[in-house]
């Protein structure tokens, strides 16, 4: 059976954090100061988003590839077009899965986003994005075919909820670090994102 392949499209990870080393690759998608998108190799990641992420998503799947891509520089700062190059690389890769802990807010450049979901989709992804009750219409959750995730904290980490077509529930906690206190620690709707994207995983792993 091929290997579980999973793109995360976000602020990039670090391949030799403890919560995620393994099969790690990916790429960095940017602005250039000429307006065009440039590519490159470097996936690292200067916030520390995407690496939590990628740990919650290597804490249930330690023998998966992860395929980052990077579309935020380090003042998380990204456009639509950024995010869209961005999944269409995880489904160039042949990513089985791609978590976008994202949400951009609706505009007349998310065109290019829509057509790059409606892409991947039909090329065999399965899209899991975060979304928010208070922003209703942000993409990529409210396209057609993406599932939508919201956090809820009063749920288990490994239960996952169904609250409408296309619309899942989960707890918006990461990994948790010794060293840092549980308050101090990311949370929300981007590892909910996460934690539904493991369910989804093991539920296709079930059916299959």
């Amino acid at each position: 059976m091929p290997a579980l392949r999973i793109g995360i499209v976000d602020t990039g990870v670090n391949p030799w954090h403890s919560h995620v080393r393994g099969k790690v690759s990916g790429c960095g998608i940017r602005l250039g100061p000429d307006g065009k998108i440039h590519e490159d190799d470097d996936f690292h990641d200067p916030v520390g988003h995407g690496t939590a992420v990628a740990g919650v998503i290597r804490q249930a799947f330690p023998d998966a590839e992860i395929f980052a891509v990077r579309v935020f520089g380090a003042a998380t700062l990204t456009y639509p077009s950024l995010v869209a190059r961005g999944i269409l690389r995880a489904a160039a890769k042949g990513c089985d899965y791609v978590n976008l802990s994202i949400a951009i807010p609706p505009g007349p450049g998310n065109y290019v986003m829509a057509a790059a979901c409606a892409a991947a989709l039909e090329a065999g992804c399965t899209i899991v994005a975060s979304s928010s009750p208070d922003r209703p219409g942000w993409l990529p959750a409210s396209l057609p075919g993406v599932y939508a995730v919201t956090a809820d904290d009063m749920l288990d980490v490994d239960e996952v909820c169904l609250r409408g077509p296309w619309q899942l529930a989960a707890a918006g906690r990461p990994r948790e670090l010794g060293f840092v206190a549980a308050e101090a620690n990311l949370g929300g709707h981007s590892f909910a994102c996460a934690r539904a994207l493991v369910h989804l995983v093991r539920q296709r792993d079930l059916v299959g």
